[in-house]
């Protein structure tokens, strides 16, 4: 294994566990079933910022692989589309990164200005810095002011999503009322069938302005011992509080092309088992 085929694996890995997460949110837009509304309290223009925490468990991405786990915190500023990320790798994956102790790892990524910055301790030898970086295609970059838009109007007024969810014929139904992370909130679940034969379900639980405080559920397809998904959860909070978005100076950073990244990524989903895939060509 060359020098360079090592660095992408290492950030290969890290960009597919991301891309996993984003794609099975996504993916979840297209639901289909007989809808049931739950309707919530409407709050009103969009968030600025949020904070947040998530734990996430992929399975199915090798044939005889146990689920991976992930966790992690961040925060979204979306007055200027960027985001910042704190990821706990378990040993078993940070195993896998050239160099990396015989333990976890933690990796912090930055997406600011269309370029995914990422600090991946165990790289800092072999690329000469402690940041690398990849600008993304322009025919990714140009959607994402308008994903950030979404996300801002969604998480501040939950009700889009299940009116959404109903609209593409998602089953929804109330949870009741309960506290959430300190705070009281309504319920509610969301079950669909998604083109492909993969299935989503999903607990929903906003605060009293409207706003989205916890999602938890999971998104798979087939059973069986080569069954394949995603299940997790994620805290909001920090609504509307001031973050702080810091890209890496250029003197610790070293560029590595998108092509490369991108041809690294999908020989590697080829032999994976799951129904997402990732918008790979420029």
């Amino acid at each position: 294994m060359t020098k360079r085929t090592k660095v992408l694996a290492a950030i290969g890995l890290v960009a597919a566990l991301g891309a996993g997460v984003a794609g099975g949110l996504a993916s979840s837009a297209s639901a289909r079933s007989r809808p049931t509304p739950v309707r919530f309290q409407t709050a009103g223009a969009p968030v600025t910022s949020v904070s947040f925490s998530f734990s996430v468990s992929v399975s199915g991405l090798t044939k005889h692989g146990g689920a991976i786990t992930v966790t992690g915190s961040g925060q979204a500023d979306f007055a200027n589309d960027a985001a910042s990320l704190q990821v706990n790798l378990p040993a078993g994956v940070a195993g896998m990164i050239p160099g990396a102790p015989a333990g976890p790892e933690v990796v912090n990524v930055v997406l600011s200005a269309g370029t995914v910055y990422a600090e991946v301790p165990a790289l800092s030898g072999l690329v000469g810095a402690p940041w690398v970086s990849v600008a993304l295609p322009s025919s990714v970059t140009s959607g994402i002011p308008g994903v950030f838009s979404t996300i801002a109007s969604a998480l501040g007024n939950a009700n889009d999503i299940l009116t959404f969810a109903s609209a593409h014929h998602g089953r929804s139904g109330s949870l009741g009322a309960s506290t959430v992370d300190g705070s009281a909130a309504t319920g509610s679940r969301v079950a669909a069938r998604l083109p492909g034969g993969s299935r989503l379900s999903a607990a929903v639980w906003v605060d009293g302005s409207g706003h989205l405080v916890r999602v938890t559920g999971g998104l798979t397809h087939g059973g069986g011992p080569h069954g394949a998904g995603i299940t997790g959860s994620v805290d909001l909070t920090g609504y509307g509080a001031p973050v702080t978005v810091t890209v890496p100076p250029s003197s610790q950073v070293k560029a590595i092309p998108y092509s490369l990244v991108a041809q690294f990524l999908g020989s590697v989903l080829k032999g994976a088992h799951l129904p997402l895939r990732l918008p790979l060509a420029a």
